[in-house]
């Protein structure tokens, strides 16, 4: 067949102009060209996001703990979505974090009754103050710049508890089990509900609170006369 026969040679049936095939027998048609290739769409593929793979950020903070009974070392607790930051200040070289550690022991030092005192540090805001310019600052800016800093990733922490005085003072407990080790810090200024609320959606059943008093030993219970039970 040549373009434009009006006849198949095949079975004589008349072709309508622009027709490919046959309409009675299929027989191709000469000339015409085939239609060009329909493009092909693939579905785009959507990634569902892995748990633990975004980036890394701070969910609060947690401004005066401390380590050691006659050598002290304090700390601000960096709390971000992946790990645990004990960053170490120094009262003779930080004079912000350490004017504002005088002011919180002045409130301290006002209240006359340790059950007031707890209360009153219970319900206080810890959202101002110098401790919050970490907020600012690229996180392992921070732990590269403040030597002597304890980092602990959630992921290793098998068991965190923290205990909370109510009657002889308003220092609380911080205890954390990690790689078969474990780290006590002194959460100063009854500050363990505001931590535990950090830690619970972090940490989950790993993280237990209670409000009892502990059982000191050695020089620490030396100095106070006391055993709590």
């Amino acid at each position: 067949m040549t373009y434009g026969q009006k006849f198949c040679t095949e079975c004589g049936s008349a072709l309508v102009p622009g027709m490919r095939f046959c309409g009675q027998c299929g027989q191709p048609v000469a000339g015409i060209d085939p239609a060009p290739p329909q493009p092909q769409y693939q579905t785009p593929v959507t990634q569902t996001p892995v748990m633990g793979s975004g980036v890394e950020r701070i969910t609060g903070i947690v401004p005066f703990l401390e380590q050691g009974l006659l050598s002290v070392i304090h700390y601000t607790l960096i709390v971000t979505s992946r790990r645990l930051i004990f960053c170490t200040w120094n009262p003779d070289t930080y004079e912000a974090m350490s004017e504002a550690d005088d002011l919180v022991m002045q409130e301290s030092c006002s209240i006359s009754e340790t059950a007031d005192e707890v209360a009153h540090f219970r319900a206080k805001d810890w959202a101002a103050g110098p401790w919050q310019r970490y907020l600012s600052m690229p996180i392992d800016a921070i732990v590269a710049g403040n030597p002597g800093s304890i980092t602990v990733p959630l992921a290793g922490i098998t068991k965190a508890d923290i205990v909370c005085e109510t009657r002889n003072s308003a220092q609380d407990e911080l205890y954390i089990d990690e790689g078969g080790h474990r780290l006590t810090f002194d959460l100063m200024h009854s500050q363990g509900p505001f931590l535990f609320n950090l830690l619970g959606p972090l940490l989950g059943e790993k993280v237990t609170m209670e409000d009892k008093l502990h059982k000191r030993h050695g020089l620490d219970r030396l100095l106070t006369g006391q055993e709590y039970k």
